[in-house]
């Protein structure tokens, strides 16, 4: 059965195209996903032209969002159009007496929009934007293509209401091929920090942004002194840290005061991440405010403060982002193994450790033997461990022999770790 619809025609290159306006509950019911298309999966590498859809992604994160957030939103969707041969677009400067009743002003325009009528046999195939097309069916019926129940997921069948722009093109398969790649392999993923600035679903990031202004608004780090765009910080750096530290250490503070329950720290909802706000406010005070190094880095946050801060990185462990969350880690270690010491003691004791970058018990544990500075996950795991056996707390014997190992590898039997400062 023929629809017509409002368009505008636009031109791009030799692709003619129209970008239109249709209801979500109509377009799942013409949209076709490319692998289930007669003959793909007999088609050659070469002639296939989209990805595999990520069902995780979909489940537990696009389709939520649109079952959900009243704020929900997409951006436009390119679907190639197949059976096509009847899809008539009527310029309005062409529709009954316009040619001669438009204005001289509206005239150009009436050439480029009117209306695209469908005739029916029409099928939509994505060329951009399956992953969203089909997390529209998964938040409409609140089930996948199992038909099972997307968990902690309510259907919504208002979705299907929704108007979702859509930019139409004739199918052509070398084209469609041609376009897809060109769309999806030049786009940029955005970076960890990009997420972070971004993301209001992850309890952690939110509470992190929080956290970046100064004390008189509540903050724990002016944001002038917090890289949003780089997970390292050069010589040359004004900034105390970056973003990823801080929300990475916030992170495993929640998790070392176990106050975030059973799921994750990043899943806590909002009436859970106010909860447990203060609690971690309280931890980095005890840190920033009681670590002689943060302290001093953090005490005059204007240009004034600069070369203190580019110093301490130069010289310490403690001015560069790997050895800062080793030792929030370390902190959190030492509060759960040195049972009935005090914070301040906890602090007193890493004001006592040489964080400098030259003494030579850091090789292997922060520091490689070339003078740099280590980096990874498990570089943080071996020295939060250090850290922590250097403040006093106490490691099991199998905790001790395995992080002798990772330092000094196979000959690890012959050294031991260097004498607590407590």
């Amino acid at each position: 059965m023929p629809t017509t619809i409002p368009a505008m025609r636009g031109q791009f290159g030799e692709t003619e195209y129209w970008i239109t306006t249709m209801s979500i509950g109509e377009l799942i019911r013409n949209i076709r996903f490319p692998q289930d298309l007669d003959g793909w999966k007999d088609m050659s590498v070469e002639e296939k032209f989209q990805r595999e859809i990520n069902v995780r992604r979909v489940r537990d994160s696009i389709a939520p969002y649109f079952a959900s957030d009243p704020d929900r939103f997409s951006g436009a969707l390119v679907l190639a159009v197949m059976n096509n041969e009847d899809m008539l677009f009527e310029p309005l400067d062409q529709i009954g007496g316009a040619r001669t009743g438009f204005p001289q002003l509206y005239k150009s325009a009436a050439r480029d929009i009117g209306f695209l009528t469908l005739q029916g046999p029409e099928i939509f195939v994505p060329l951009d934007g399956q992953h969203r097309a089909k997390a529209f069916m998964y938040a409409i019926d609140g089930v996948d293509d199992n038909n099972r129940p997307i968990p902690n997921m309510r259907a919504n069948q208002e979705l299907g209401k929704d108007l979702v722009t859509l930019i139409l093109i004739r199918w052509e398969p070398t084209k469609a091929r041609r376009i897809f790649n060109k769309i999806n392999r030049n786009a940029k993923p955005t970076t960890k920090a990009d997420n972070l600035i971004t993301d209001d679903d992850d309890a952690v990031a939110v509470m992190t942004r929080e956290f970046i202004r100064s004390s008189e608004e509540g903050g724990i780090v002016s944001a002038g002194l917090v890289n949003h765009k780089s997970n390292t910080l050069n010589s040359a750096a004004r900034e105390f840290t970056t973003l990823s530290t801080l929300y990475e250490a916030t992170h495993e503070i929640i998790l070392g005061l176990g106050i975030a329950g059973k799921g994750k720290p990043s899943d806590m909802n909002e009436e859970q991440r106010e909860v447990v706000t203060p609690d971690v406010r309280e931890i980095w005070g005890h840190i920033l405010g009681k670590v002689d190094l943060f302290a001093k880095a953090l005490e005059d946050p204007s240009e004034n403060g600069d070369g203190t801060r580019k110093q301490i990185r130069e010289d310490t462990l403690l001015g560069k982002p790997i050895g800062q969350l080793s030792l929030v880690r370390g902190y959190m270690l030492m509060r759960e193994r040195c049972i009935g010491v005090d914070e301040d003691e906890l602090c007193r004791r890493l004001n006592h450790i040489d964080w400098s970058v030259n003494n030579p018990m850091w090789e292997g544990v922060l520091m490689n033997p070339n003078g740099r500075v280590m980096s990874g996950r498990g570089t943080v795991n071996r020295a939060l461990e250090f850290i922590a056996h250097l403040a006093g707390a106490e490691l099991a014997q199998e905790e001790t022999e395995r992080l002798l190992e990772h330092i000094h590898g196979s000959d690890w039997e012959e050294h031991e770790l260097p004498s607590p400062v407590a």
